[in-house]
């Protein structure tokens, strides 16, 4: 290309030369500079147009649906000025906390029986290493804790909201979340909460503030964070520190595919103000859980009969079950060390989210496990059947209590970040590196799907497939029925294209995908009101 421009310059300066000699008629000089000014200005549009073609633009507008107003006219969340009164209470928490300590150590182990075995009585009996003189002093400790446990907050927060946790390679997969939720057209404030201000991506902050949505930071409330040594351990206290009195809680990979602002008026939540969604396993705890929780009066040597839950969604409310919130806290405290070994005996899940129904099963609160069972999403094959063990669990909605209806879609493997997906080679987050890395203080990059040839979706994104074996397109919304997959790839290339996380080759492979999968041209050149632009 660099070799035509300069060959069509030098014959163009050459014509300029020939022009202004006393070989030619002046009425023919004349002519030929005319001329040669009209090539140059063509040129240098082509040019100007190039570079206009080849770069994310913004002018593309979307109608919005009937009735429904810009993004200027979400409410942002009132952020009062809190910070000393929850630090206050949380100090007061973790000074109860400390004050009745587990008397063991009980490190995360595997599961004798295998992740997908199902859980016997010997298996559950022998897991632990507990005599009876330990599990009396345990017991002891949760009940003199349980005595103690504040109550509400009276004035402390308010209203409806989204509380969701990002920060450093979470936040990638947090724009495509929050970016749904708003191209669903919901006006539900929503605050993003991060661990400090170093996990912030420069700019992100600005950019969901236009949005109505909030950047929260934990370090502004914990001031030691050493008890936090998991980041699904933030489930807890940003929950607790959220402004708002009812929460919607979200995962950064769990994604609702219809539009969220009506589920705190399920007849599930407004019944037990508390709703949970199971997961694929049966419960693994250790038969001394219910007794040192007070549930049981005895060692309870028998195969647990619930589910497990799905902590990737959840729903809250604060004033209702405040007390089953602090002693989940204090189980997340203690959690690596001893009390999620306790609840799952390095089962499936171990962690925190079976904290949460462990807390209200102890405190006999009324709360709902929702009774459809997760399905699964598979990887397209083109069967309409689906390939591989799954990509995502989609977890049913809460209004239908008579038949499934997908909600949310929580993407427990392949990661809606279009970073993850569309990069050629990047630099690892900081996060996701190893200690050995982080003390080499060498960068590490990763390949994205699009050129990992092991990615089980590396096939779809280099030759125009859905991922999705089953096409999405159960949820309603003001504008009808849609199509899921296809609006999240135009959430990404929004994403991609304009930004934070912006970059000109991860746009342009978006939107070849795009257009190579689902047959249509970009409508993303412009961002839109419907996404709060």
């Amino acid at each position: 290309m660099n070799k035509w421009r300069a060959t069509i310059l030098h014959a163009l300066r050459a014509i300029a030369r020939l022009g202004s000699t006393q070989l030619i008629r002046p009425e023919w000089r004349y002519l030929i500079r005319a001329l040669i000014k009209i090539i140059l200005v063509v040129v240098a549009l082509l040019g100007i147009l190039r570079l206009y073609r080849g770069r994310p633009q913004v002018s593309f507008r979307i109608p919005l649906p009937q009735g429904q107003t810009p993004c200027d006219s979400v409410p942002v969340p009132t952020i009062q000025n809190l910070s000393l009164e929850e630090s206050e209470q949380w100090t007061l928490l973790e000074e109860l906390f400390e004050a009745h300590p587990p008397n063991l150590v009980m490190e995360r182990g595997d599961f004798q029986g295998g992740q997908m075995a199902e859980p016997t009585v010997p298996l559950l009996a022998d897991y632990l290493d507990m005599n009876i003189d330990e599990a009396n002093y345990m017991r002891d400790e949760h009940a003199s804790l349980v005595e103690s446990l504040p109550t509400y907050p009276q004035l402390a927060f308010n209203g409806r909201g989204i509380v969701i946790l990002a920060g450093d390679k979470y936040s990638e997969i947090a724009a495509t979340t929050l970016g749904m939720m708003r191209l669903l057209g919901s006006r539900l404030p929503i605050e993003v909460w991060m661990i400090d201000r170093i996990e912030e991506k420069k700019g992100w902050c600005d950019e969901v503030a236009t949005q109505g949505m909030v950047c929260r930071f934990v370090s502004d409330y914990l001031q030691d964070m050493s008890a936090f040594s998991h980041h699904y351990q933030l489930e807890i206290p940003i929950i607790m520190l959220s402004s708002f009195s009812e929460v919607l809680y979200l995962d950064s990979d769990s994604m609702p595919i219809v539009n969220p602002d009506k589920i705190f008026d399920a007849p599930a939540y407004t019944r037990t103000g508390a709703v949970l969604w199971p997961d694929y396993w049966k419960a693994t705890e250790s038969p001394y859980t219910s007794y040192i929780t007070g549930r049981s009066s005895r060692k309870d040597i028998k195969v647990p009969d619930f589910q497990t839950v799905d902590s990737g969604q959840m729903l809250w409310n604060k004033e209702k079950h405040w007390k089953s919130l602090c002693l989940s806290a204090y189980y997340n405290y203690y959690g690596p060390t001893y009390f999620y070994t306790l609840i799952t005996q390095g089962g499936p899940g171990w962690g925190d989210k079976d904290t949460f129904p462990t807390a209200l099963r102890a405190l006999n609160a009324t709360w709902t496990l929702i009774s459809h069972h997760l399905q699964t999403q598979r990887y397209d094959d083109g069967t309409g059947r689906g390939k591989g063990s799954g990509m995502a669990m989609m977890q049913a909605d809460p209004v239908d209590e008579k038949e499934f209806k997908s909600f949310f879609l929580h993407s427990n493997f392949v990661k809606f970040s279009v970073r993850r997906l569309m990069c050629d080679t990047c630099i690892e987050d900081p996060s996701a590196l190893t200690a050995d890395q982080r003390l080499k203080g060498k960068e590490v990059t990763f390949k994205g799907s699009v050129t990992n040839r092991k990615s089980p979706i590396w096939e779809a994104l280099n030759f125009g497939q859905r991922i999705f074996a089953t096409k999405l397109k159960d949820g309603l919304n003001d504008m009808g029925k849609w199509d899921t997959e296809k609006d999240m790839w135009r959430v990404m290339e929004r994403v991609g294209c304009e930004g934070a996380f912006s970059a000109d080759k991860i746009c342009r492979r978006t939107r070849r995908h795009i257009e190579r999968t689902f047959g249509e041209a970009s409508k993303w050149e412009g961002g839109s009101e419907r996404m709060c632009k």
